[in-house]
């Protein structure tokens, strides 16, 4: 009984990702790409050129967004602290020798706001602004200062000052 429940579940996750991989290709892109499947020459010329047509209208207005490598690792980087699941699905997984997720970022800081707990608010050069949320001291965390923030356990944030003192556990607000 549980191995046929385990391999409904198998079957069902696979077939959801199955129609989520077939979704991730917009129509008027798997046009241009069918065309190539015509024999006369003269047939796949008119269909490239009708499917081209419509994905430059696509492109037009507004209903496809194209975006390269260097642009995918800038979202990714100016998206770092934010949860954004969806995200992966649009530039692919490391497996498949894709972008491979942000692990950390570094920069300087551009302002320090001091709240009334001994907190600290953070603007970077980046524009990115994060909140200290334990209550570590910050006395080391200054403007002008480096940081370096990096991922760490159960989707949370850590603030290494490079001046020294503690790492500060810290949430992106902006």
């Amino acid at each position: 009984m549980r191995v046929a429940l385990a391999s409904l579940c198998f079957f069902a996750i696979a077939g959801a990702a199955s129609a989520q991989e077939q979704q991730a290709q917009p129509q008027v892109l798997s046009q241009v790409y069918a065309c190539a499947e015509i024999q006369d020459q003269a047939q796949r010329l008119a269909c490239y050129d009708s499917a081209v047509g419509r994905l430059q209208q696509a492109q037009r207005s507004g209903d496809l967004v194209a975006v390269d490598r260097g642009q995918a690792e800038t979202i990714q980087r100016e998206g770092f602290g934010f949860s954004l699941p969806s995200l992966p699905r649009l530039f692919g997984n490391a497996q498949d020798g894709e972008l491979q997720q942000v692990e950390e970022i570094a920069s300087e800081v551009t302002r320090v706001s001091r709240r009334g707990d001994g907190t600290a608010t953070i603007t970077l050069a980046n524009g990115q602004v994060w909140q200290q949320i334990d209550h570590e001291s910050s006395r080391s965390l200054r403007d002008g200062g480096h940081v370096t923030i990096r991922r760490a356990t159960l989707g949370s944030f850590l603030m290494h000052v490079d001046a020294g003192g503690p790492a500060l556990r810290v949430r992106r607000v902006s």
